[in-house]
């Protein structure tokens, strides 16, 4: 999945749970659900892609474990509990369940290694390494937005058109909501 597969899905199921919980958020609770949707990524590629190409070549790295989503929950309970309880600041929590759904987006779990880190060991699995690593985000870029592969729209094309329909249809209705508040 590229950005707007994790931006727009990961704030579409946001809204619905919000929906289904009955909770009115704040704009600060959409920008932790968006922060959250590309963490794992921000953290993992510049990384795994870039310092360790020569060696590594992985893009899923530590953010993309389930430890690294233990350790988002502590500081969201930590920030909760000593921070901001009597605001109700939920932030912490949301960015945590943001960059989980990551994770799912990712599908993760056809990589245990990655996603149970350090049960499994304390090595990362090794990755394509790229001549430069300029070739892996072109490629991937490449990979992404091309119908010539023969065979059908892949998961990530259709991802990401998903994620843009969600980000404009939120963008749209946003807008919507400011216009008629503002009267």
């Amino acid at each position: 999945m590229f950005l707007f597969g994790h931006l727009g899905i990961t704030l579409g199921i946001a809204v619905l749970l919000l929906r289904v919980l009955k909770i009115k958020p704040n704009r600060r609770f959409y920008l932790f659900v968006l922060v959250g949707a590309i963490l794992p990524d921000l953290i993992d590629k510049p990384v795994g892609e870039i310092l360790l190409a020569d060696s590594l070549s992985n893009g899923r790295l530590f953010a993309h474990t389930l430890l690294f989503t233990f350790i988002l929950l502590l500081i969201g309970f930590y920030i909760y509990r000593y921070k901001y309880k009597r605001s109700g600041e939920i932030g912490g929590f949301v960015l945590c369940f943001a960059s989980f759904i990551h994770l799912c987006e990712d599908q993760m779990w056809l990589m245990p290694e990655t996603l149970f880190y350090p049960f499994f060991g304390f090595d990362f699995p090794q990755g394509i390494v790229e001549e430069h690593w300029l070739d892996f985000f072109f490629g991937a870029f490449i990979r992404t937005y091309s119908l010539s592969s023969g065979s059908g729209l892949s998961y990530a094309f259709v991802s990401e058109w998903i994620g843009i329909s969600i980000l404009l249809t939120f963008g749209f209705y946003w807008m919507s909501i400011q216009r008629w508040s503002s009267r």
